[in-house]
């Protein structure tokens, strides 16, 4: 077979290197629609069917059912919690808006050319490992500047 071809078609039947550019100069036109046709073809881009019997097939099926049920209720309480959070924060808001106008609304203001204040601290998930900073003065970081 590889007698009848020439050496440079072996080659390239042979070679499994990288990938090279193909010689042929494609127009732009014909390559969008090219590229449009791969991204539609996803059925390549897809992973393989398990090859299970039916009890392992069964078996699957309850692990990923589980485990989806498991998320789900992980996402539901994290979304109960914040909605609590929320609610707490409004309330408070509410308090503070009928006890004192002024502190409700030097509470929100906003600084004009700050976008992120920076005494604020980041929400994480666990505390700080110190809790309360108890020579903090906000003017110290202004001076260094």
């Amino acid at each position: 077979m590889f007698s009848m071809l020439q050496r440079s078609q072996v080659a390239s039947l042979v070679s499994r290197g990288k990938r090279t550019k193909s010689k042929d100069v494609v127009n732009p036109a014909t390559q969008r629609i090219i590229t449009q046709l791969s991204v539609l073809s996803a059925a390549r881009k897809q992973p393989r069917l398990l090859k299970l019997c039916k009890e392992d097939y069964i078996k699957h099926l309850v692990i990923s059912k589980a485990w989806s049920l498991l998320n789900k209720q992980k996402q539901t309480s994290q979304r109960e919690m914040l909605q609590k959070q929320y609610d707490s924060i409004y309330k408070a808001n509410e308090d503070l808006k009928k006890v004192n106008k002024f502190l409700f609304e030097e509470a929100n203001k906003r600084e004009q050319s700050k976008r992120f204040s920076l005494e604020m601290r980041v929400p994480t998930e666990y505390p700080p490992n110190k809790v309360w900073y108890y020579d903090y003065d906000p003017n110290a970081s202004k001076n260094k500047k």
